[in-house]
């Protein structure tokens, strides 16, 4: 645990009396109170969340995320000696161990996954919104081949097997921004050597900024889906991931940009890709087909003129 002012770490929060009172410790390096959102409600909490206070995000990631992976010390399920076992009795203990650590790891992660799965609903839509509505524009002001698209081939499925796709690209997408995030900060920037659970303040860094994404939900209330309004609420979602990553890390803005840079880059050059294969079920001309034709649409994007006034 430590301070949220001054980063300090410190052995308590506070100090429980007998008639259930509690007196906030106070930092010994800054003398502030060393968390003072022990005692604010959860509504409180949130606003400061999204005003990107760093005391907020530092009581989560840190000494609310430790309090409460202290209550599960990491029991260990084992069946007996491994020499006394059969072949078949190792095979199903090692089912069972992994049914164990399953459902602890259920247990132990129960609010960031709940987070995790009303972000990843969220987020599955409105990909899905955003890229039939960018589809529908794109293809009716140019004169590209409609079977080139790859959204072309993906809408043109049934609902459920959309969905799954989205499902899979977004996953994708959240999967490999955190770990390539987990291993720069750790192989690259040489963070978190001294910090307990770093792993788990990333993935809780990065899912609580992640929110931001679903901003573009209001865009479905009133419908401002131009392109400009679009990417600037798509950039204002990764300047939260970038802030987020800022506080919890102590990095400097110039470290922070380059790491995200990388990831945007790791993401760009996997996650449509993988899409891709997935649609065509492995047909690498077909990708390449879709890779040209996304190109031609991101031109299109920027340059809108360079289409128009072509005859």
């Amino acid at each position: 645990m430590i301070c949220i002012n001054c980063c300090q770490e410190v052995n308590c929060l506070y100090v429980r009396y007998s008639n259930d009172h509690i007196r906030l410790t106070d930092c010994p390096k800054c003398k502030e109170v060393v968390d003072r959102y022990v005692e604010i409600d959860n509504v409180l909490l949130f606003i400061d969340l999204l005003l990107l206070k760093p005391g907020a995000y530092r009581h989560l990631v840190y000494n609310s995320l430790e309090m409460e992976l202290s209550k599960f010390p990491g029991n260990q399920h084992n069946g007996g000696s491994a020499s006394s076992q059969t072949g078949s009795d190792r095979l199903i203990q090692s089912f069972l161990n992994l049914f164990f650590r399953l459902r602890e790891w259920f247990v132990k992660f129960d609010k960031l996954n709940r987070v995790w799965i009303i972000i990843t609903a969220f987020e599955v839509y409105l990909t899905w919104v955003s890229e039939e509505r960018r589809f529908q524009t794109q293809t009716q002001a140019q004169s590209l081949e409609a079977r080139g698209l790859l959204m072309y081939q993906l809408l043109s499925q049934s609902a459920l097997a959309q969905y799954l796709y989205f499902t899979v690209y977004c996953v994708a997408d959240f999967m490999i921004l955190h770990n390539i995030a987990y291993f720069l900060l750790l192989k690259i920037f040489r963070w978190g050597s001294n910090v307990r659970y770093a792993k788990y303040v990333i993935s809780y860094t990065i899912l609580l900024s992640y929110g931001a994404k679903i901003y573009p939900i209001l865009m479905l209330i009133w419908p401002y889906d131009t392109f400009f309004t679009t990417n600037v609420i798509k950039i204002v979602a990764n300047i939260y991931i970038i802030e987020a990553l800022k506080i919890v890390t102590n990095k400097s803005y110039f470290e922070i940009i380059i790491l995200f840079s990388l990831v945007f880059l790791v993401r760009s050059l996997t996650v449509k890709p993988l899409l891709a294969l997935l649609v065509t079920r492995g047909d690498f001309a077909s990708c390449f087909q879709y890779a040209k034709s996304e190109l031609q649409l991101m031109h299109l994007e920027l340059l809108p003129s360079a289409y128009y006034n072509n005859p």
